[in-house]
């Protein structure tokens, strides 16, 4: 299943959430995520590490989200590069650096 596929499948879960809260929207995601990853974690892996990289106030936070729920280390190196983006000014609000420390700590316990 490649990336797009995946990205296709988050997409259905964004239409049927509600627009007003977001909440139910990000636990849809997080299911679809914890499925698709058995079946294909380099496709989950490249959907979260494009929503990364769009630096996208509702995406990146929930990429984000699915990474601290669903732990994948292989994506450390674009958290810190985030991080770093965020510290120097060049993405999103400094208030996401807490989000992005979650994350980093969250991929940090899978491994022990």
């Amino acid at each position: 299943m490649p990336k797009e596929d995946v990205l296709a499948a988050f997409e259905l879960d964004i239409q049927k959430g509600n627009p007003r809260t977001g909440d139910s929207t990000i636990e849809d995601i997080k299911k679809t995520a914890k499925t698709l990853i058995i079946k294909d974690r380099a496709g989950v892996i490249e959907a979260l590490r494009y929503w990364l990289r769009l630096r996208h106030r509702g995406l990146t936070p929930t990429a984000l989200s699915v990474i601290i729920a669903v732990k994948i280390p292989e994506l450390k190196p674009d958290l810190e590069c985030l991080k770093a983006d965020i510290e120097s000014g060049k993405a999103l609000h400094p208030s996401y650096l807490d989000l992005v420390g979650l994350a980093l700590k969250a991929i940090s316990e899978k491994q022990l």
